[in-house]
């Protein structure tokens, strides 16, 4: 009796056994295909192709050109023009007076006039030889004695020539070279006012990173505006400057400028936005050399013509703005498969 017991004991135990093998088979296979079946069922993500951001900076109003007059050494005769004061070509804004020119002049004056005196004594002296010469019948003959009353002459002529030289520097006038408004500085170490000339038309200048150097052409579009906003101006860029400004340690600029209305302050700080036309998208959208571009709910796989641009790519051609791409393609999406946005 006590035999068959335990062998009925021992039976249950190992159907019971088998039976809580079966029971965690089942839940082990169950998970195995739940998870699969995530995977298969895994969405793509869409995304909508815009342009890379505007470039944003700073930058100022200044004279489309400017220019230091230089004054010749000497004191200061008139000063014609006051500071900010506008002015045309050719305008005298200045005269300088310079002392040591008008002691030349006058030093060259008296000169002249022993020179005259002694000439006109050579002159005499050549008449009146040549007059006993001709009494006697011999001496110096008559061209003779011009050549000596022309070389007398001809430094005559020398001595006058050095003289209004001479008395073109006594006296002179700075002149404007260009019509635009001067600048007037009284702190100048000799005396005389330092003047600067700029010229009315006004230009923007602003630099741009070595990094964002290639998004900016000759013509491209930019907006410019004043600190708190006003006034703003539509216009374009003239020049880009291939010398940086500062060839130091860090990062390197490089200037560029553009034209802009007298509604703008010489001096002004304005803000600089230009927008950009590229194309960009994120590196997951490429796949082995290919895009999926969406298109009636399909995936359209095209070959990816793009340069790398950082984290990113920029599109040179096959899609444009505002069309959707899948984000995250990978080895199971097949060319023309649905796909939900």
């Amino acid at each position: 009796m006590k035999k068959s017991t335990k062998t009925a004991l021992i039976v249950v135990s190992s159907l019971v056994g088998i039976g809580l093998l079966t029971t965690a088979g089942v839940t082990t296979y169950q998970k195995t295909t739940h998870k699969t079946a995530t995977k298969d069922k895994k969405g793509y993500q869409s995304y909508t192709v815009t342009t890379t951001p505007a470039l944003s900076m700073s930058g100022k109003v200044i004279a489309s050109k400017t220019q230091v007059l230089n004054a010749p050494a000497g004191k200061l005769q008139q000063l014609n023009v006051s500071d900010g004061q506008n002015v045309h070509q050719g305008d005298i804004l200045m005269t300088v007076n310079n002392p040591e020119a008008q002691e030349a002049v006058d030093a060259q004056k008296e000169m002249m006039r022993q020179s005259s005196r002694a000439g006109t004594s050579i002159k005499d002296v050549a008449q009146q030889a040549n007059n006993r010469a001709n009494e006697r019948g011999k001496g110096p003959s008559d061209s003779q004695s011009q050549q000596i009353i022309n070389d007398a002459n001809v430094d005559v002529q020398e001595a006058q020539n050095r003289l209004v030289a001479l008395q073109s520097k006594v006296t002179t006038a700075v002149t404007a070279p260009f019509d635009g408004i001067v600048s007037v500085d009284y702190n100048t170490k000799d005396g005389l006012p330092g003047l600067t000339l700029n010229a009315v038309d006004k230009v923007l200048k602003a630099n741009v990173s070595e990094y964002d150097y290639h998004k900016l052409h000759s013509g491209d579009k930019l907006s410019v505006s004043g600190i708190d906003g006003t006034p703003t101006q539509e216009t374009t860029i003239t020049k880009i400057e291939q010398i940086p400004t500062d060839q130091g340690k860090g990062t390197t600029y490089y200037p560029f400028s553009a034209t802009v209305n007298n509604d703008f302050l010489y001096g002004q700080s304005v803000k600089v936005k230009i927008q950009q036309s590229d194309l960009k998208i994120p590196k997951s959208a490429v796949y082995q050399g290919n895009l999926y571009k969406i298109s009636d709910g399909k995936a359209q796989r095209i070959s990816a013509d793009v340069v790398e641009a950082g984290t990113n790519y920029i599109v040179k051609s096959g899609i444009v703005k505002g069309e959707k791409i899948v984000l995250n393609p990978d080895s199971h999406l097949k060319n023309g498969e649905a796909v939900h946005d």
